[in-house]
Order: C-alpha cells, then sequence, then structure tokens
C-alpha cells in the first residue's frame, strides 16, 4: 500500500468527486489507476457462505445468553 499525504483542500476536492460518482475516495482512485477491487471484497454475502464460517460448537458468552434470556420488548417472532 502507499501512503500520500496531500493537503485537506485538495483531500476534500478529491473526496468530493469520488461521491459525486457514488463511490469512496479508495474505490474512486483504484478505479483511476486501473485496479480490481481487492481479493475478499464482495458487495454481497451469501448465507450459506457466512453460515460455512460457523462453528456451532462454540459456546455462547455470558453477554449472549443474557440477550437471548433477556424478556421480549416489542415485535419478537416467538
Amino acid at each position: 500500500m502507499i501512503l500520500i499525504q496531500i493537503p485537506d483542500d485538495q483531500a476534500a476536492a478529491l473526496q468530493a468527486k469520488a461521491a459525486a460518482q457514488g463511490l469512496t475516495l479508495e474505490a474512486w482512485l483504484r478505479n483511476l489507476a486501473g485496479l480490481e477491487e481487492p481479493q475478499g471484497h464482495k458487495g454481497r454475502y451469501k448465507l450459506a457462505d457466512l453460515v460455512a464460517q460457523c462453528d456451532p460448537g462454540t459456546p455462547l458468552s455470558d453477554e449472549d445468553k443474557a440477550w437471548l434470556n433477556a424478556p421480549d420488548v416489542g415485535r419478537e417472532a416467538v
């Protein structure tokens, strides 16, 4: 990774150009340089991919147990 320091006013101008295209400054600069999206970054995830990363044998933390045992406060599905 290359770090370039520029004055705040120039950085703000570049950020405004990126925002006008609906991009972050990092994504806008990546597009200008003709670089591809970094590996591992996806716009969306599939539930099956996320569940595959889970370990069902992991014990719940005390915080998780307290949250699960808390009384209903609204329109929760039971």
